[in-house]
This record gives structure tokens, sequence and C-alpha cells, in this order.
């Protein structure tokens, strides 16, 4: 599971046999299910019993894989895979590619569970695109921009510091972006210690991906594709 995408028929079976051992089914006998398998698999908190869906958790594992390329990009796995599929971009914004393998399909398949929870941290804002970008964050949620008028389609964050005096170019962010929108750039620190700008998994405390808080954003949001059929 966390190499190959599982697929739907077998998971189906494997979430039946599960559901049939929890109410006691047999096969001289069944018992009735009072609650469906999806409602089993509700977080505790939410009034469910906290099953592991299966699903959620496949999708969870294999965005596990992508997190360890975009992180360790001196591998000889990355190095394979970046000569085959992804040779002038990094694996977040890699294509599926023409007639791909099986396990990188699989793979590929889980990078909309990883970008949805992944979000930029400001270095010096040359990597991070000021429209389409995550790295604006409030409330633990990234705030998604409205187009600017004024802004380039291709205008970075650099372009929004004042890199002599190293703070934000507050001229600059207040022609562009409403009041409410500057507050946040602005409470945003900018930190000669961090010179490159830097993807963090904003589910955890550390930044650091881990399958147990991406399975937890899975089933919250159903961000579950098929990856093998492409979409």
């Amino acid at each position: 599971m966390s190499i190959f995408k599982i697929p739907y028929g077998l998971i189906d079976e494997i979430h039946s046999l599960l559901s049939r051992f929890w109410w006691g089914s047999r096969e001289d006998a069944r018992r009735l299910h009072w609650q469906s398998w999806e409602k089993l698999c509700v977080p505790k908190a939410k009034g469910g019993l906290g099953f592991r869906d299966l699903r959620c958790f496949n999708h969870a594992l294999l965005a596990k894989q992508i997190w360890r390329l975009q992180n360790n990009t001196g591998t000889l796995l990355h190095s394979i895979l970046k000569a085959r599929y992804f040779k002038n971009s990094c694996v977040i914004d890699a294509y599926r590619g023409y007639d791909p393998s099986y396990s990188w399909r699989s793979m590929w398949g889980a990078k909309s569970l990883l970008r949805d929870g992944l979000a930029w941290r400001v270095g010096d804002g040359t990597n991070i695109n000021v429209r389409d970008d995550p790295w604006i964050i409030k409330d633990g949620q990234v705030l998604s921009l409205t187009p600017i008028p004024t802004c380039d389609k291709e205008m970075r964050v650099c372009d929004l510091i004042n890199h002599a005096s190293g703070e934000w170019d507050l001229e600059c962010i207040e022609a562009l972006f409403p009041a409410k929108v500057r507050i946040i750039i602005t409470a945003i620190p900018l930190s000669k210690r961090l010179p490159v700008d830097e993807l963090f998994w904003r589910q955890a405390k550390d930044g650091v991906y881990t399958v147990k808080s991406g399975y937890w954003l899975a089933k919250s949001g159903d961000v579950v594709g098929n990856g093998v059929d492409g979409s």
C-alpha cells in the first residue's frame, strides 16, 4: 500500500469482510448492519468509531512517497524518476507522463492530497508565485487570493520585499492588496537565516508530513483521486 494504489474493488471487498466481522455476520446467519461502513470510519470526535478507511490510508501512504521525493533529492530513486518523469520541474509539479509505470501512476495520483496540505514558508521569495501558490495562511488555512488586476500572473513574492532593508515593501503591498490581506502579509516574518523558500506540511506543528495527518486530511475532505486513471 505504500508503493501501489490498491484497486477500489479489492478495498471494497476488504471493507465488506471487516464490516461482517464487526457485526458478527456468517455465511449461514446474517445480522443487520445498523450503520454503513462509511459511518463507522467517521472519527470518534464526529460521532463515528474511527475505523480506518483503506482508500484514504492507501492514499496517505502514497503521498508519503511524494513527500520523500520532494525532500530527498539526492537519492537514487529521485534521480531515476526525475530523469523519466519530471526533468524540468520538481516532483510536486510533475506530469504523469507517457506510458508511466504503475508505481509512478499510483504515487502521482496522491499528489493532490499532498498539495492540499502544503504551504510555503517565505525565504527570499523567488520560488513563490504571488497569485497561485499557497503562502498566505490565516487560522491554519490557506488564504485564496482573488485575481488582482494590477498584479502580474508571474509576480513573485520577492517582488514584495525590500531586499536592501530585508523587510516587506509596504508601498508595493498597499498598492496591490486590501487591508485585511496586507495585515496578514506584513505579519509574516522575514529572516536572513532562511535564504530560500521552503514547502512545509501545515497539518503538523513541525511542518513534516506524517501518514496519520495525511489520512485525516484525506478523510475530512475525501481528497482521493484515482491516480492510475489520471484524474
